[in-house]
């Protein structure tokens, strides 16, 4: 065999054993996208992203660099169907500003002019189709974006792991009181070799967002980074912040002013679980969830957090592995005092003026053991009223090796 045909005939193994992986259910979840305030309210504009995942990487497990995503086989393409509770708006095509397929979470997006493939409606006007524009489809195996800053990313993220419906305009309106995404890849013959349904519930009205993204560091991989006991990410060598994308929640439930909407959450931050003892003071009974911190935003202007003067608009949920100890997350210490959130575009000029929103960003000490730390990051459903519980919230995972 030709050096060429072989390289060709490897590339399709690859992507046909990448798309075969979990090929009845490989679709995850469905949450609201980190560039939209109000993606998943009823009567909104629809801004979703549709979480991947396989047998072997289920869950959150898939969004680790480690495991390479999904790929598109030669002559095959993607239908991803936007089901029962969204409804069309005629006057927005379905076009590439209407999704993004996209590597990783935080994203980094998967450009078709970038990456070789072409959006279409398919043959039901409620579907989005994906089909790659070169004879060897997409290769998961070296399907990567083009972000600058993915280069430096230790571990590459490769292959298809999540599509962001409603990307920089959306096609479709949430209608329903929840809604359904069916997502099916097929090969050059016509065959579904993976396919998977999720269903949404939407929420009745606007909360405050908490959303992960990478804007800052030209888009590195915030996510899954991998340090050593005792490191610190944010300031050791190599390593990049936790950040976060926080909006504030919509304050009208007209379907133009909640997608116009890109309110920030300014001057925000983590006070630690032992920063929080070295202050005397003691969580309220009805946070007592918030094992890992609380999330308060600084309301008397003077640059530091306080819980007892401030706002407590959320806090942290800690998971580490039993018997660990050391690991902290807290606001990322710049001149030894904390970075409260700022308008995104402060940090990141271009997409913060496009999709608005206040970035935070965090500094996490790595644990004394080896596994997994998953912060998981939630915000009061109504600061005003602690009672009321948690809305939105999101989970970083650092992996301690």
């Amino acid at each position: 065999m030709k050096t060429r045909n072989l390289f060709s005939a490897i590339a399709t193994m690859l992507s046909v054993a990448a798309t075969a992986a979990g090929a009845d259910d490989i679709v995850s979840s469905i949450v609201n996208a980190p560039l939209s305030a109000t993606g998943t309210v009823q009567g909104a504009r629809t801004g979703i992203n549709v979480y991947l995942q396989s047998d072997a990487a289920p869950g959150m497990a898939f969004m680790d660099p480690k495991v390479v995503g999904y790929g598109i086989p030669p002559g095959g393409h993607m239908q991803i169907e936007m089901g029962d509770g969204f409804e069309r708006d005629w006057d927005i095509g379905i076009s590439q500003a209407a999704i993004m397929m996209v590597t990783g979470a935080p994203q980094q997006g998967l450009p078709g002019a970038g990456v070789g493939y072409e959006v279409s409606e398919g043959k039901d006007v409620n579907v989005f189709r994906i089909t790659p524009t070169g004879p060897d489809g997409l290769v998961a195996e070296s399907l990567m974006s083009p972000a600058p800053g993915a280069k430096s990313d230790p571990i590459r993220q490769r292959g298809i792991k999540v599509l962001h419906i409603g990307f920089q305009q959306s096609a479709f309106l949430n209608t329903g009181d929840t809604g359904v995404v069916s997502v099916r890849i097929l090969d050059g013959a016509g065959a579904v070799v993976g396919q998977g349904t999720a269903e949404l519930a939407m929420i009745p009205a606007p909360v405050p967002q908490i959303l992960p993204t990478n804007f800052p560091q030209g888009a590195r991989n915030h996510n899954w980074q991998r340090v050593k006991p005792g490191d610190v990410l944010g300031v050791s060598d190599g390593t990049v912040p936790i950040t976060l994308m926080l909006y504030g929640a919509a304050p009208s439930t007209d379907r133009d002013e909640m997608y116009a909407f890109k309110g920030p959450i300014s001057g925000a931050g983590v006070v630690s679980t032992p920063e929080l003892k070295a202050m005397g003071f003691d969580k309220p009974a009805g946070l007592s969830r918030y094992n890992g911190g609380l999330i308060v935003q600084d309301t008397d202007g003077n640059g530091a957090l306080d819980p007892a003067r401030d706002l407590i608009i959320g806090g942290v949920i800690a998971s580490a592995p039993k018997g660990a100890k050391g690991q902290e997350l807290t606001s990322l210490r710049v001149d030894g005092k904390p970075l409260l959130s700022q308008p995104t575009e402060q940090v990141a000029e271009k997409p913060g003026k496009r999709w608005g929103g206040a970035m935070m960003q965090l500094q996490f000490t790595a644990g004394s053991l080896p596994g997994k730390y998953r912060p998981t990051l939630a915000l009061l459903r109504d600061p005003a009223n602690p009672d009321a519980g948690d809305g939105a919230s999101y989970t970083y995972t650092i992996v301690v090796q």
